[in-house]
């Protein structure tokens, strides 16, 4: 499923997409604080480097990862089956300010149902 958003500021539009998929855990359980240091060590060093980080979402324990141009959000999903992922991406705004707030409230309104 893709989704692309597409806001308008004053200065012109500024396009970015988001991505949803979702990453079973065949066998095992998923554990966000595991799999965010996992994240972090796979990210390794260096400029390019993104900042893993654990967060709390309506939806539940969450593993965010920013880049300059790319944010997501692992969000474990119920009974621990596997992750869904939001992959946001705005490559001519970067994500800061206005679309890394934009982005940060889509994420932060996801809810389960039952």
């Amino acid at each position: 499923m893709e989704f692309f958003l597409l806001t308008t500021a004053e200065n012109g539009s500024m396009p970015a997409s988001l991505l949803v998929s979702s990453m079973p855990m065949r066998g095992m359980r998923a554990d966000p604080e595991k799999y965010a240091a996992w994240l972090g060590l796979r990210e390794g060093e260096g400029r390019d480097r993104r900042e893993v980080s654990l967060v709390a979402l309506a939806a539940g324990p969450a593993v965010r990862v920013a880049g300059s141009t790319k944010l997501d959000f692992h969000v474990g999903m119920p009974g621990g089956i596997g992750y869904l992922i939001l992959s946001f991406s705005a490559p001519l705004t970067g994500m800061s300010g206005p679309m890394e707030q934009l982005c940060n409230a889509v994420a932060g309104s996801l809810r389960w149902v039952k």
